[in-house]
């Protein structure tokens, strides 16, 4: 057995779900770092002494990281090899809980803060690498499909038990169990994907010329905007959706929040689906434009005043449910449109750089249009302008991969 360090491309006859499970468990531990902040940041502030703007920072300095660093975090795991570095991210992880666990300031969490994003940033980058390399050809579209809800799944984990939690050791301890968390699930990871043999060297350019070469290719580009396209609808509904309902629905905040935190859930459902539709032959260009456009749809009638409270939920419901299908289709489109095989963790990194520059965007835009008109009747503006440009990327998207992989069933 080829040793799983060695940068390459080796695609095994048979799934090792075992790896697979591990790896998948990876990316949501990471996720968790995401979703432990929010809630609690209240109790933060307070002990702390933090302003609003410094409690911002706590939670948005992950966005920021993943802007920058994502494709040449994956990158690094081209040349270095994505077995290493995932456990580099861990470390990373760990180390930052533990340290944030002790900080009486400001400086010192946002440091922490700052390294977690790098570890989080790092394992999501190289994850998808290490499915391909564990993953059979055949399960490699109903792998990614389960793959892509790794994020609302470990936030919207986080955000439901952080209060529990907190309740009994307090936001220090949750750093603490976070800690201890993020390092038995490296040490799983590296159990379930160990082989025989000594790492084999790494080759081939720096990575700044891999990522250089990723950036400037057309496919991995269209993939990272359109996974900005993504995130800047699903997390602007996401993230704004309690205001609305307290400002429209005169809702109490705690509701509307346990109602973001189900709408966000949702959205693993729509991964899942997806993964097994392409497992099935499902053509993935069908699956990507059919959920722009029952986003665009779903969009019109959650924010329609002249509709029921119960319609409008249950549009909001749909629409992040249906929207969980872009990542899954996005997540096994990397194979084909990386630039080559070593490419693909550089690739996977220019993606999460699109998405987190869509969850900047999307909630500013939506929040300037509802602002500039007075009113919540023209929020959806921004997202049936977004899922329209989605469905002329998708066909972009089409002709690529046509022209690269002609196989059936791929387009």
């Amino acid at each position: 057995m080829t040793d799983p360090d060695a940068p390459g491309d080796h695609t095994p006859p048979r799934t090792n779900w075992l790896a697979v499970s591990a790896l998948v468990v990876a990316a949501v531990a990471a996720a968790f770092q995401i979703g432990k902040a929010p809630s609690a940041l209240p109790v933060m502030r307070a002990e702390l002494g933090l302003s609003l703007d410094e409690g911002v920072w706590i939670i948005s300095i992950f966005n920021l990281l993943g802007i920058t660093l994502g494709m040449i975090a994956g990158a690094f795991g081209d040349r270095l090899g994505h077995r290493r570095l995932i456990a580099f991210g861990f470390l990373a992880m760990a180390a930052a809980s533990f340290a944030g666990a002790t900080a009486e300031g400001f400086s010192t969490i946002l440091a922490g803060r700052v390294l977690e994003g790098l570890g989080f940033i790092v394992v999501a980058s190289v994850a998808p690498p290490l499915l391909m390399r564990f993953g059979a050809p055949r399960h490699q579209r109903l792998i990614f499909g389960i793959y892509s809800g790794y994020w609302p799944a470990g936030v919207a984990v986080m955000i439901l038990v952080t209060p529990m939690v907190m309740g009994a050791v307090g936001w220090r301890g949750l750093w603490h169990l976070n800690g201890i968390l993020v390092l038995a699930v490296m040490l799983f990871v590296l159990w379930a994907t160990r082989a025989p043999g000594e790492p084999a060297a790494a080759s081939g350019p720096a990575p700044l010329g891999q990522a250089l070469r990723t950036f400037l290719h057309r496919g991995p580009m269209l993939l990272a905007v359109t996974f900005g396209v993504y995130s800047s609808i699903h997390v602007t509904v996401v993230a704004l959706l309690p205001t609305f309902y307290t400002e429209a629905d005169t809702l109490g905040l705690g509701a509307a929040s346990a109602l973001a935190a189900l709408v966000a859930v949702v959205n693993v459902g729509g991964n899942l689906v997806a993964g097994i539709a392409m497992y099935r032959g499902v053509s993935r260009t069908l699956l990507i434009v059919g959920t722009f456009a029952l986003i665009a749809a779903s969009a019109l009638l959650m924010y329609d005043d002249g509709l029921g409270f119960g319609v409008r939920l249950s549009a909001a419901i749909f629409l992040s449910f249906i929207a969980g299908m872009i990542p899954a289709c996005l997540f096994a489109a990397t194979p084909i449109m990386a630039p080559a095989p070593t490419l693909v963790g550089a690739t996977t990194g220019l993606m999460m750089q699109g998405s987190q520059l869509g969850q900047l965007v999307g909630p500013v835009a939506m929040a300037w249009v509802v602002t500039a008109t007075g009113s919540w009747d023209f929020g959806p503006v921004t997202l049936v302008v977004a899922a329209a440009a989605g469905i002329l990327l998708a066909f972009a998207l089409r002709g690529i991969e046509r022209r690269t992989a002609p196989q059936p069933g791929l387009a």
